[in-house]
Parts: C-alpha cells; sequence; structure tokens
C-alpha cells in the first residue's frame, strides 16, 4: 500500500511540474516569458541569406522548431521579406514566408500551413537574437520561447561563438540546461 500511495504521489508531481512549464492549451516554453526578449540590429536583412546548419537547438518540446543537424536556409530581399526554408523530416523543404517588422524580428504575413508544421502555430514570430559579425553564427528564438536555436554557416561553427551564442540565450531567459547541442556539422550543399 505504501508504495503504491508514493507511485500515485510521484505521478502527481511529476504532472503537476508539466502544467507549470506550459499553462493548459500553450507550448511548452524554453524561456522564462518575464525576461525581456530582445533581437539585434546588426547588418541588413540579406545579411542572412544563405545555407545554415543548426548546431544547438531546444527539441524537447511538442514544437519541431529546428533540431540539431537541420538545414536551414534564409532568403530576403533588402526589405525583409522573402522566406526561411526549413528541412522537413521525410526529406523535402518547408518554405515558412517572412517579413520584417523591426530589426531582427519577422512574422508570417498571414497563416502558413509550413509554419504550424514546423513551429506549432500558423503565424509564429521569429527573433533573430544575436549574430556574430561576419554572420557565420546567429541565434533564433521566439518571444513565447516555444523553440530556438543557434545555426552556423556550413562548417563554419566555433566554440568561442557557441558559447557567445548560450550567453544570449540565457541573457534572453532560455534555460541554456535543454538545449541540445552537437559537434561542429559537415559542410552541406547550398540549396
Amino acid at each position: 500500500m505504501k508504495r503504491l500511495v508514493l507511485v500515485a504521489l510521484l505521478v502527481l508531481s511529476a504532472c503537476g511540474r508539466q502544467a507549470a512549464e506550459a499553462p493548459p492549451g500553450e507550448a511548452v516554453s524554453f524561456r522564462d516569458r518575464t525576461v525581456p526578449i530582445g533581437s539585434t540590429t546588426r547588418g541588413e536583412p540579406t545579411d542572412l541569406n544563405g545555407d545554415w546548419v543548426v548546431s544547438a537547438a531546444f527539441g524537447q518540446g511538442p514544437v519541431r522548431g529546428a533540431d540539431v543537424g537541420d538545414r536551414v536556409q534564409v532568403a530576403l530581399d533588402a526589405s525583409g521579406t522573402g522566406q526561411w526554408v526549413l528541412a522537413d523530416r521525410a526529406g523535402g523543404w518547408l518554405r515558412v514566408p517572412v517579413t520584417l517588422v523591426r530589426a531582427g524580428r519577422y512574422e508570417v504575413p498571414g497563416p502558413q500551413p509550413a509554419a504550424s508544421v514546423v513551429f506549432g502555430t500558423a503565424t509564429p514570430k521569429l527573433v533573430v537574437l544575436w549574430v556574430d559579425d561576419d554572420f557565420r553564427t546567429a541565434v533564433v528564438g521566439t518571444p513565447d520561447g516555444s523553440f530556438g536555436w543557434v545555426m552556423d554557416r556550413p562548417g563554419r561553427g566555433s566554440p568561442d561563438r557557441m558559447a557567445a551564442a548560450r550567453e544570449v540565450l540565457d541573457f534572453n531567459g532560455y534555460d541554456v540546461g535543454r538545449l541540445s547541442v552537437t559537434p561542429e556539422a559537415p559542410p552541406v550543399p547550398i540549396l
């Protein structure tokens, strides 16, 4: 009987912890939503253009986001309008149109099925939290903290930039203890 009570208490405790992480109807958050989230003002939108590989990600929740090793391609015009293209699990590509709404902050102009697959919502808000001076490493997240990732140009990751990316995530309220990291990904061909 004591074991049964102990098991029941453990199950209730685990349920309580999950409820604290995500209120009913909300996605799991990897960041403290009470911490203000900042975006970079460095560079022009077109500086993000090209092929990237995700080197670290928050991927333990129900929202797909981006996983370590995923490829991301960014194609923006000078005004910040364009698309983010992410690899899907079936070997295809999910194209998510975006518009720059202010420095480092992108929104989907209208509901997009591809955005729902990747981000768990048809109208995600993407925030570029930080990029290094040469646009070799970038940190992407969302105000609600439902996902976040670090991406590097193929074959160009570095330990010092990963350390800086972790500091930026921590500063913006992300729980870096939940960040999945992989060694530098091998170069991949541009899409």
